[in-house]
């Protein structure tokens, strides 16, 4: 296990913000990276230490090892594991069966997008793709109407009330904003919604490096910098599913009812699962 950061979980808010969503920053962002686990990237959703959590977020456990399988079920206690990965994804790395767990398998919606990086992120295509961060704008403001997963997870995770983990490929995207909606139901300060979103950055700076590299060859110095906007957590990002959440349901609480469909008692179990 490595490293540590006291910048999440360091403030929680009294109740869940029903007005409006949350004014998000990157003001409390600490250049510490949080205690991990595995050659996954696991962490504690929120931050702090993985001891006593209950609730973890990574990347994909294609690579996991025996010697890992065994501390995450026996170690850190993780009894149901949310891969949230498309079908396309699974097939590409397949991930081994951890004793002591159970998988839920969660498909998103994966529309006509091809099938690999490879395909979409390479030189002389991803100018395609627009500006620095706008496809990754749009992507996140699509994720409130278009991953009915969001609200299957939850509710899932509420009803089997054990020790989960939860995961995408890079544990960034999809993972983020699920971990993001986690924390906003355990009432965390806005900037540490934040800081546990943009720490992947530094969780995954190892892949972000290799895959700049590898997709970036031939790139213009542009078209590199769209590709980086792909590769890493940015604050507009996550801003910009909680702007989509308020266009469309004009509160977080009003979108986790109509939208996710959680129910009070689930919203406590998530609470009590969230807060250690």
């Amino acid at each position: 296990m490595t490293g540590g950061s006291d910048c999440v979980r360091s403030r929680r808010c009294d109740s869940l913000p029903g007005r409006e969503p949350p004014a998000l920053s990157a003001g409390c962002f600490s250049a510490a990276a949080p205690e991990t686990f595995g050659s996954f990237g696991l962490r504690a959703v929120g931050g702090g230490p993985l001891e006593g959590a209950r609730l973890f977020r990574s990347r994909q456990l294609a690579g996991m090892t025996a010697a890992e399988a065994d501390g995450l079920a026996h170690g850190l206690g993780v009894r149901a594991i949310y891969d949230i990965r498309g079908q396309r994804e699974v097939l590409a790395a397949p991930e081994p069966y951890v004793v002591g767990t159970k998988t839920i398998q969660l498909t998103p919606e994966e529309g006509q997008r091809p099938k690999s990086a490879s395909q979409r992120l390479v030189a002389g295509v991803i100018g395609e793709y627009g500006a620095p961060e706008e496809r990754m704008r749009a992507n996140y403001r699509r994720y409130v109407q278009e991953y009915p997963l969001m609200g299957t997870a939850l509710r899932s995770i509420a009803a089997e009330g054990v020790p989960a983990l939860i995961h995408c490929v890079n544990g960034k995207d999809r993972t983020g904003v699920l971990s993001a909606l986690i924390m906003v139901v355990g009432g965390a300060h806005p900037d540490d919604i934040m800081a546990d979103y943009l720490a992947t950055n530094q969780v995954n700076a190892a892949q972000i490096a290799e895959e700049a590299e590898r997709l970036g060859e031939g790139m213009t110095p542009y078209e590199r910098a769209i590709l980086l906007s792909f590769l890493e957590a940015r604050p507009s990002y996550l801003a910009a599913f909680f702007d989509e959440v308020a266009r469309l349901y004009g509160s977080l609480e009003r979108y986790l009812v109509e939208g996710v469909r959680i129910t009070a008692p689930q919203l406590a179990q998530l609470q009590e699962l969230y807060g250690r």
